[in-house]
Parts: structure tokens; sequence; C-alpha cells
């Protein structure tokens, strides 16, 4: 099974999609993403339709892995005037350190508050076949390494055994302010990605969606990376 996006990238011959396109495919998957609006240009930010500010900007480009790392982030816009100079800014910036970047545009997104941050992932194995991750996520992936695999696809069940086994798992229950994660919602949505992640598998190779948000009531993906088989 593949999907029209993935088809148009690879005859693009291109090995990632951008983070508009890799929210679409979780949407068409039924998989719940951060509230967004898409525009192509810094004029279309005094229009925009749908946010309540602040708002976070992110650049949509199949050629900028790690946006925070390139300065293609920006969080806190508190109105439509800061954004569109806030994007005027990121493009000339981005031109400089990326000259050969392709830009499509502009992900403008809620600002998420008040919830948990852990990471879904999936690979690729010689040996097993689609395989998923689930860590600790956020800026802390990297430095905690707190992540467990299991073979995919899982079921909510499978995925719970999974929240539960992260040496992290106590973070989850309440930490510091933190609401309690609703874990049972969170499993479901593991299970999703991976039966996801396996369908799409003879075309995608690797998948990391992080952040991705868990509150007491609801889960919301921000951000997306899928690498292409080419």
């Amino acid at each position: 099974m593949s999907h029209p996006i993935i088809e148009k990238a690879l005859q693009d011959k291109r090995t990632l999609l951008s983070l508009s396109e890799s929210l679409q495919i979780l949407e068409s998957y039924g998989l719940p993403v951060v509230d967004y609006v898409y525009i192509k240009s810094p004029e279309e930010a005094t229009a925009i339709k749908g946010l309540s500010f602040p708002v976070v900007l992110k650049i949509d480009s199949p050629d900028i892995v790690h946006k925070t790392e390139a300065g293609a982030v920006k969080v806190g816009i508190r109105d439509a005037d800061e954004l569109k100079k806030s994007i005027e800014d990121m493009l000339s910036r981005i031109r400089r350190s990326h000259p050969d970047a392709r830009i499509n545009g502009f992900v403008i997104q809620e600002m998420v508050r008040g919830a948990q941050e852990v990471i879904i992932g999936g690979l690729k194995d010689e040996q097993f076949g689609p395989v998923i991750a689930f860590g600790i996520g956020g800026i802390l992936v990297e430095v905690l390494k707190d992540v467990v695999f299991e073979i995919a696809p899982v079921t909510p069940e499978q995925a719970l055994g999974m929240i539960r086994r992260i040496k992290g798992y106590q973070l989850l229950e309440g930490y510091r302010g933190l609401p309690k994660a609703n874990v049972n919602l969170l499993a479901d949505i593991i299970s999703k990605a991976s039966i996801m992640f396996t369908q799409l598998s003879s075309f995608i190779s690797e998948m990391d969606l992080n952040p991705t948000f868990v509150s007491s009531d609801w889960v919301k993906i921000a951000d997306a990376r899928f690498k292409l088989n080419v």
C-alpha cells in the first residue's frame, strides 16, 4: 500500500517528506495532529483563520531535517504582524544558511502547553522488518535515550506494555505540575501509528513523530519526519 504524497516524492527522487506532507499522511490515517494552517508566503500571515495566538512557526521544506538547529522554528508568536515579520526573517536566514533548500511554505501551529512530550518512531530492521518505537520525547530524546521497541504492528495492549516499560514511565504519571498522561489513549495512537508504518514500510524506512504531546484528555502530534526508500 502506498500514498499519493509518497508516490510523488519518490517520483521526484526525494529521500524525505516535508512537514506539511507528513502531517497530511498522518491525518489520512486518522492520527491526531495539532491544529495548523499552511501558507506559502509571508503576505498570507495576516489572514490566517482557525488558530488562536500565540502560535508556532515552522518552515516547510523536504531538505531541512532538524528544523530547530537550523533556526526554522519559532514559538510564542503573539499576533499576525509578528508572524509576518517572523516568516520574513526566517526565510532570509534559511536562504543564507541553506541556499539550496527547497522551501514550499510555512506551517503555523497552535502552541501546545500543559502536556507531556513523547516520541513515537518507526524503523525497518533487516532481520525483523517494521519496528515501532516509543519513549520520552522532545529535546530530551537524544539525552535520555529512553526508548523501547516492538515488532510492528502492535495492539493497544502491547503498546500499553511499551509505555510501562520505559524508564521514565513515572513522568507520565504526573511530574512537577504536568498532567497525568492518558496512557490508554496514547496506547491506541501508538497502535494506529504502528499499523500505518507497517502498511507504508515498503516505501518508508524511518518514521519520527516527535514531539507527540499527551495530556489527561488528548494526544496531538506536533512534528513528523518520514524517510523514504529510494
